[in-house]
């Protein structure tokens, strides 16, 4: 009897495809550049050690995270006696900026948004940037974390309220 086989992907292709979505999802959750960095590098370790053991059971973009979620985690229970360092991120705007007014409201644009997304706890956090950063299905993000579908929403639903009222004075 002739079983069609699963096709194994390459691990360049899956670190290639994927790499900047775990590193957008580790320093979300880490907030350390250098750590989620590290994370990238252990998750796509276990990747490739795990491929052969991979089953296709699921898409493989939800393994990915759900690898680098829990590598990401595992990270910031180490770090848990530290303080957080404040983050700096970067507005990429379709245009060039043409007033130093403009300048200056981007920046506490990014400042206020990197706030936002900190004050949200690391399980709403990692939904958001799951969801609303790398795009990803609500069916993906739940596989991903290992929760449900209804989780998945409330934890979006929390978030984005939390961002909206961090934002309000913007978003009028």
């Amino acid at each position: 009897m002739h079983h069609a086989s699963v096709r194994t992907p390459e691990p360049g292709w899956l670190f290639d495809t994927f790499a900047d979505g775990v590193y957008t999802l580790a320093y979300r959750i880490i907030r350390d550049r250098h750590l989620a960095e590290d994370v990238v590098q252990e998750t796509f370790i276990k990747v490739i050690r795990s491929l052969a053991s991979y089953r296709g059971d699921g898409p493989i973009a939800a393994w990915i995270y759900r690898i680098g979620y829990h590598q990401a985690i595992a990270v910031t229970r180490r770090r848990r006696e530290e303080p957080l360092d404040p983050i700096v991120i970067a507005v990429e705007m379709d245009r060039p900026t043409e007033t130093v007014e403009e300048q200056v409201l981007a920046g506490e644009l990014a400042a206020r948004l990197d706030e936002a997304i900190g004050s949200l706890s690391e399980s709403e956090r990692a939904a958001f940037v799951l969801r609303d950063v790398e795009g990803l299905s609500t069916a993906e993000v739940a596989a991903a974390l290992e929760i449900s579908e209804s989780a998945v929403k409330m934890r979006l639903a929390r978030s984005r309220e939390t961002l909206r009222r961090h934002l309000k004075e913007y978003l009028t």
